[in-house]
């Protein structure tokens, strides 16, 4: 009998200790799972948040405090990413910017991460920095039987950071114009072009080029006179079928490579000018008549913002090579159908940044931008 007894003791001492195990991986499937499903949500919020943010930096303070209104619409605003199968919000967050490497854009310079940068220029990267405490079930048990102590929660924190990368090759989204860059040279200087001044996309006949005739950033210069005769400012196809598709639809007939050539081609193309004035029908705000005027009524769709190859100008030596992607504003409704022969204007708002409508932040890099996510 006393063996039994023993037996039944042993059995209890084991069926206890077999408690203990199976709280532990109890403590480990459930609440584990749980810090990998808030970690999982979390990060997305900090993604999003942080290409939200690098989409509004443009290389001034304004950019750096939209950029941060960004995050905080992500976080509070009403479509705001939550957490917890979606039922609460991110409330610790933090965002920081930097700039690019001189040698290398596309690199983060790690020295110069600030939350508020003195000089905004060439900044164009964004890192959130968010943060949440999970709170802990089997494993308080677990613990508790382990360490004769508590634990309630576990914080858990992740790092999302994105960037505006430097483009080399634009595939898709171009209109078939190109204007000439003012000052090749100055590259520091975006080639000589100045927001909020209008630069010719579509140039006159060679006998009525002037500079009279031309828009007012080009007014000064000679470079446009020195265009082949049957060069207008198109690039890319001879159709004008495909030419509408373009300025319509964004249907690109080739890619454009920095460092490539612009392929001009000829002809006055007339009948185009009815294809942009659809194209800046189709935005909630047709009328506007500057790019400032178009942000600050905060209507439209920003169909009237367009990408644009810029070319160096007939260079004995390479010429009409693309050496940026600028953004520019289309003029309002009426304007273009009524050019006849004439020059088609475009306001210059600056680097072009894919998805954004905004000048991008490479003030040093002026070409084109795309955002994405920095690993």
């Amino acid at each position: 009998m006393a063996s039994r007894s023993k037996s039944k003791g042993y059995v209890l001492i084991g069926t206890c200790l077999g408690m203990v195990v199976m709280t532990g991986i109890a403590g480990v499937a459930v609440d584990l799972g749980r810090l990998y499903i808030a970690k999982s949500e979390i990060q997305s919020f900090a993604d999003s948040a942080a290409v939200s943010s690098a989409l509004e930096l443009d290389g001034t303070s304004v950019g750096i405090i939209r950029a941060q209104t960004a995050v905080t619409t992500a976080a509070t605003g009403p479509n705001a990413m939550k957490w917890d199968m979606a039922t609460k919000t991110v409330t610790s967050y933090s965002v920081v910017f930097a700039q690019g490497m001189t040698n290398s854009p596309n690199s983060v310079d790690t020295t110069s991460w600030s939350a508020n940068p003195a000089n905004p220029s060439n900044y164009r990267f964004t890192k959130v920095t968010a943060g949440v405490t999970v709170p802990l079930t089997f494993m308080q048990v677990f613990y508790a039987m382990v360490n004769r102590s508590s634990i309630n929660s576990q914080n858990v924190n992740v790092v999302g950071t994105a960037g505006q990368e430097l483009l080399q090759t634009v595939p898709e989204g171009l209109l078939p114009f190109s204007p000439i860059a003012p000052d090749v040279a100055n590259a520091n200087g975006h080639y000589g072009f100045t927001t909020g001044v209008q630069y010719t996309m579509r140039y006159p006949p060679p006998g009525q080029r002037g500079t009279n005739s031309v828009c007012p950033g080009d007014a000064a210069g000679s470079y446009w006179s020195n265009l082949p005769s049957s060069d207008r400012g198109y690039w890319g196809s001879t159709s004008a079928a495909a030419i509408r598709g373009e300025i319509i639809y964004d249907q690109q007939t080739q890619p454009i490579t920095i460092g490539g050539p612009v392929p001009m081609v000829g002809g006055q193309k007339t009948t185009e000018g009815s294809a942009l004035d659809q194209r800046v029908g189709e935005d909630s705000d047709p009328t506007s008549l500057t790019y400032a005027q178009y942000m600050l009524g905060g209507t439209g769709n920003y169909r009237r913002i367009v990408a644009l190859p810029i070319n160096n100008g007939n260079d004995p030596n390479t010429p009409f090579t693309a050496i940026a992607i600028g953004a520019f504003f289309l003029l309002p409704q009426g304007t273009y159908s009524a050019a006849g022969v004439g020059s088609y204007c475009a306001e210059y708002i600056g680097p072009f940044v894919q998805g954004s409508s905004h000048a991008g932040g490479g003030a040093a890099t002026p070409s084109g931008f795309l955002v994405r996510l920095v690993q």
